[in-house]
């Protein structure tokens, strides 16, 4: 058996540096893409624009349900590091191509390509920590930060796409729009990061073997995986859907950039605050498994609530409520998944990632359409919540995962 060597602090600062940059790049775009289908369509149709915006972004997540499964299986192959590299440099560069689209047609082949090299960070930047971490509270805190440091990135990027949204309504500028700006220097970060993964991942760490579950006569899947890859893709879903809807519910509200970027602000940061406490050394990871059916039903409550709501001081909360919720979800299964998996890690957190980005694209899709309904643009969120209603009775009984190998 290869002994696990402890990821050096170097190392995880190159992950989740790579992690933030990422998250950056998505959720830079939301609070300008109402302005940006505008400007490229030339089109002012409340029903078209929702429609758009919801298929974009599903464009972003789904080019990683195939693409995840993929870079992973590569980086068993030849490494980690070359593949986080490479998926770093490839979104940088097809994130500054998004930034410059001259139609809608080229923005929606620049968000499906820079989904698809995005898709090689999460899952290979997991598998790195999995194949070096031999302790069961370090892995698990490791996950948890992981997704902290994405959610640090998704909250600048939707708050700095919102402040450049409204600088472009107080000074007017027209030549240029104001909103290519951040795309381009969270291309440039990427760079960055990916230099970083560059100098101080090592590149003579093989991932060790492991024991296939697909033997002959055997299950492709071990018990218990099928039914945690559902339930993160429901989350994911959900997600994407309280994402999009949110979008959108501001366009409807007409409360502008500014305040739909302090929701994903406030998103973000109370996702930070319960991730920073659920993975904290105050918490034993076997104890984590009790959260996951009170935070569906939880979010299913948020989400509930959400078409009813005007006023800014109430969608905050209820934005706090499904926020702290799926904070608490998404990396919990994700560190199921990698531990009761006898796959390598690689792929199977390829495949964990690629059917949460499946539930993402599902969600902001179905959102989008809902939305450009007359009076169906509530039913975008009662949908989701009872999808969360059903995923808390589905996650009653999760497999206890096996105990973690120790170094050896």
């Amino acid at each position: 058996m290869q002994a696990r060597l402890p990821t050096s602090r170097w190392a995880v600062g190159a992950l989740l540096a790579s992690a933030f940059v990422v998250a950056l790049g998505y959720g830079i775009v939301l609070p300008v893409l109402p302005m940006m289908v505008e400007r490229l369509a030339g089109s002012t149709d409340p029903t078209f624009n929702a429609r758009q915006i919801g298929f974009l972004t599903a464009a972003y997540v789904a080019a990683p349900v195939v693409a995840a499964f993929l870079w992973g299986k590569w980086s068993d192959l030849i490494g980690r590091r070359p593949v986080l590299a490479v998926g770093l440099i490839g979104f940088a560069i097809t994130l500054a191509a998004s930034a410059l689209a001259p139609s809608l047609l080229i923005l929606y082949v620049g968000r499906i390509l820079n989904g698809g090299f995005a898709a090689a960070v999460g899952p290979t930047a997991l598998a790195f920590i999995a194949d070096t971490e031999g302790k069961d509270d370090r892995r698990t805190r490791a996950f948890g930060w992981m997704s902290m440091a994405s959610i640090a990135g998704f909250l600048v990027g939707p708050t700095l796409g919102g402040l450049v949204a409204k600088l472009k309504l107080d000074l007017g500028v027209t030549a240029v729009p104001p909103q290519t700006v951040p795309f381009l220097l969270a291309s440039s970060l990427a760079v960055a990061a990916a230099l970083g993964v560059w100098s101080v991942l090592p590149g003579n760490l093989v991932p060790g073997p492991r024991v296939e579950a697909s033997k002959p006569g055997s299950s492709m899947f071990v018990s218990g995986e099928i039914r945690l890859l559902a339930l993160a893709a429901v989350a994911a879903a959900g997600l994407g859907a309280f994402e999009v809807g949110l979008t959108l519910r501001n366009v409807e509200l007409a409360m502008g950039p500014a305040a739909l970027g302090l929701m994903f602000a406030t998103c973000s940061v109370v996702m930070f605050a319960v991730q920073g406490l659920v993975f904290s050394p105050f918490v034993k990871p076997a104890a984590t498994r009790l959260l996951v059916t009170p935070a569906f039903l939880v979010m299913a409550i948020g989400l509930a609530v959400m078409p009813s709501l005007v006023g800014l001081t109430e969608m905050l909360f209820a934005v706090s409520v499904v926020s702290a919720s799926a904070g608490v979800i998404s990396p919990l299964l994700a560190y199921w998944v990698s531990r009761i998996s006898a796959r390598s890690q690689g792929m199977e957190l390829g495949i964990q990632s690629a059917a949460v980005n499946l539930g993402l694209s599902v969600g902001s899709a179905a959102a989008g359409l809902l939305f450009g309904f007359h009076r169906l643009e509530g039913t975008a969120f009662l949908v989701a919540a009872a999808g969360m209603g059903l995923a808390a009775i589905a996650s009653l009984k999760l497999p206890q995962p096996p105990p973690l190998e120790q170094p050896a």
